[in-house]
């Protein structure tokens, strides 16, 4: 499994070149012309910033976006906004690790080639820690939960971490109800982990530690768990395996492809028959924001302002969890979060990479390549 620093090295190595926000060669200064495009519109009164923002986008045209959705979500997102402001939409869609890698290699060129980006927590971590991205500031950044803001980008929808089983397969009462029932002998051979999944190891080790296990205790418990697993690529490889009886339980899975899944008629869920999902589960940011070096700033800043508002609504439609409140979403029912460690993991994926892969080594994998 490529590790995220890993990318990070190779995209930057690539140029030759460092990335940073302390002014270097490839940061763009404070006074790039996108930026002052920003400035302006975050510094205007809120009922005027978005009248302004379509009225510039309008004449830039377009918008360059780089994002890791999937293609199923990519083409409500571009036709939401084209369809809503009249600006064409270009997207370079991949997995979140290519996301970044082109990111930062344009960055360090001083060709960016994107306006806005949309990916997972980590990439959008780097790129933050790089100084590429710009500060979104318009009327919906009130609404952002403050623990879903960071440094050059928000969080604009959430993926759940929990549980999920084939009700069929899985009695009612025997389904896993915390993350240690995991490790229970009953699970023997009917359990799927998936292969990138060290943050969802990095955070159920956290949580343990912090309510009052030991090292020792911890460390026991995943050797039981992956004694009881085989191992899978893909949350959605995982889903299809579930609902297909081929599976019986997946230690964890996104709560939204588990209910998409349902949604089609399969046989799965992660809340049980009271309608509690009840072990804690963990909610992963995905991120939203502007890069510095934008040829379309204002079509740049429309797309943070309209992913926070009307964008946010869209995600519950497609049944995402959105990181702002909004009437009707019921993704979040039955459901208690414990606190995603993004400082954590932003400051050291390497070790918890590492230490997932050694974790995994030698179990069967299922499903395909």
């Amino acid at each position: 499994m490529a590790t995220l620093a890993v990318v990070v090295a190779l995209a930057l190595s690539a140029c030759g070149k460092s990335v940073t926000s302390g002014g270097g060669s490839a940061a763009p200064s404070s006074g790039t012309p996108a930026e002052k495009m920003y400035q302006q519109l975050n510094g205007l009164p809120a009922d005027q910033q978005r009248a302004k923002a379509i009225e510039e986008a309008k004449k830039e045209g377009s918008l360059e976006l780089y994002t890791s959705l999937t293609d199923e979500l990519v083409a409500p997102v571009k036709s939401g906004f084209e369809k809503q402001f009249g600006v064409k939409v270009n997207v370079f869609r991949a997995a979140s690790e290519t996301v970044l890698q082109r990111a930062l290699q344009e960055a360090s060129a001083n060709r960016t080639g994107n306006d806005a980006i949309e990916t997972n927590f980590t990439e959008m971590g780097v790129l933050g820690k790089q100084g590429v991205l710009a500060d979104y500031r318009g009327s919906a950044y009130a609404s952002v939960p403050e623990s879903f803001r960071f440094q050059g980008w928000l969080a604009d929808r959430l993926n759940i971490m929990l549980p999920a089983w084939n009700t069929k397969l899985i009695k009612p009462g025997q389904e896993p109800r915390g993350w240690e029932d995991l490790a229970d002998p009953r699970f023997k051979g009917k359990l799927t982990m998936e292969l990138s999944d060290s943050d969802w190891y990095e955070n159920v080790t956290k949580y343990w530690l912090r309510t009052g296990k030991s090292q020792a205790q911890v460390d026991d418990l995943w050797k039981r768990i992956v004694a009881n697993a085989n191992v899978a690529k893909g949350h959605t490889v995982m889903a299809e395996l579930l609902g297909a009886g081929q599976t019986a339980v997946d230690a964890m899975n996104y709560s939204y492809i588990t209910q998409n899944t349902a949604d089609k008629g399969a046989p799965v869920a992660f809340r049980s028959a009271d309608g509690i999902a009840h072990t804690p589960g963990f909610a992963r940011p995905q991120g939203v924001s502007m890069m510095k070096g934008a040829k379309h700033p204002a079509a740049a800043w429309l797309f943070n302002d309209w992913m926070l508002n009307e964008g946010q609504k869209l995600l519950v439609s497609l049944g995402l969890t959105p990181s702002v409140k909004v009437p009707g979403d019921k993704s979040l029912d039955g459901v208690t979060l414990q606190p995603y460690d993004v400082a954590g993991l932003v400051a050291d994926t390497k070790t918890w990479d590492d230490g997932y892969d050694r974790l995994l080594r030698g179990r069967q994998q299922i499903g395909g390549d």
